[in-house]
């Protein structure tokens, strides 16, 4: 394989792209970051396997009684572990009197040609209270 300058200062800009594009999103925690595990309460994961991670996103979706088409899904790759996918499944204006919405955190792996959630939880939006607007994993008032 022969390597040119025009490649490599093609290659060092491709890196200072990607390198400012991980700062953005680091800097600005709604776009693309990742919440970790530990801000959100766990919940039950369920020892039913799946075809798709958004299966398993639907699936917490209807236990809380919303549809795939009241959440936005996004999917990201498990930092450490190349098996694992992450899912943050986020359903704003939840018709309740205390919350405006629920996010999960869902960990999904991998397994026997079959995805399955061994990381799950779960935090909400008060709609009052001294955490109003902000996500919490306490209970809100």
């Amino acid at each position: 394989m022969k390597i040119s300058a025009k490649s490599v200062s093609a290659l060092a800009f491709s890196l200072f792209l990607v390198g400012g594009a991980v700062a953005l999103s680091a800097s600005n925690p709604e776009e693309g970051a990742v919440p970790p595990q530990d801000a959100f309460t766990p919940i039950e994961r369920y020892g039913i396997t799946y075809d798709k991670p958004r299966d398993i996103a639907e699936f917490y979706l209807e236990q809380f009684g919303l549809d795939r088409n009241d959440a936005d899904v996004h999917e990201v790759r498990h930092p450490g572990n190349r098996s694992m996918r992450i899912l943050i499944v986020t359903a704003d204006e939840v018709e309740n009197h205390s919350v405006t919405g629920v996010q999960w955190r869902l960990g999904v792996r991998f397994s026997n040609g079959q995805w399955q959630a061994v990381e799950a939880g779960m935090r909400r939006k008060c709609a009052r209270g001294e955490d109003a607007g902000q996500w919490t994993k306490s209970v809100c008032p």
